[in-house]
Parts: structure tokens; C-alpha cells; sequence
């Protein structure tokens, strides 16, 4: 049972070190659209990635607290 246990933990641990590193990775994109978005692009593109960038960075941030 102990062993299950400790299985079952490092699991847990190894899911919430992921969960952090894809949530910086959504928040790079984010970052990186914000970037291409400043790029000469038309007035809507820019918006809408604008818009894009703002969902994922709400997504990265779902849950965290």
C-alpha cells in the first residue's frame, strides 16, 4: 500500500510540473502573438490577435488559484 502510495504521489507531482510548464508555454504564445499582432498587419488581424492572445492568457490562468 505504502508503495501505491508513493506511486500514486510522484504521479501527482509529475502532473503539476507539467501543468506549469504548459501554462508558461501558453503564456509565451501569448506573448509571441502580441508580438506579431504589432507586425504591419491590417487593423482586424491585429485585433484578433489581440483577442486570441487575451484567451490564452485567461486559460493559462484558469484554476491556478
Amino acid at each position: 500500500m505504502d508503495e501505491e502510495k508513493r506511486a500514486l504521489r510522484h504521479k501527482l507531482k509529475n502532473t503539476e510540473q507539467e501543468k506549469i510548464v504548459l501554462r508558461k508555454m501558453v503564456k509565451r504564445a501569448a506573448e509571441e502573438i502580441d508580438q506579431l499582432a504589432e507586425a504591419e498587419c491590417s487593423e482586424d488581424a491585429v485585433d484578433n490577435a489581440k483577442l486570441q492572445a487575451e484567451r490564452l492568457r485567461k486559460a493559462s490562468e484558469a484554476g491556478s488559484a
